[in-house]
């Protein structure tokens, strides 16, 4: 099931939506934004990125549909300091 969600990159000045799978990773939806967003934001290691939903920091690992992520949620990914 393709979920539209409202995503917003650290460092961007607009909100993004994107398009994910249930079965996509928080580590690839925080992937993908930076992609959809490297026009304007250059991209950084993925290894940095962290998604946050609701305000709290979801496991990377987790599936969208096991984090309880739904269609036009929003969320937002920054990145930890270097």
């Amino acid at each position: 099931m393709t979920i539209p969600l409202h995503g917003f990159l650290q460092g961007d000045t607009i909100g993004l939506l994107i398009l994910a799978e249930a079965n996509d990773t928080v580590r690839g939806l925080a992937s993908r934004l930076q992609r959809a967003a490297s026009v304007r934001v250059a991209p950084r290691p993925d290894d940095r990125a962290r998604v946050l939903y609701r305000g709290k920091p979801l496991d990377p690992d987790l599936t969208l549909a096991h984090a309880g992520i739904e269609p036009l949620d929003r969320f937002d990914v920054i990145f930890e300091s270097e």
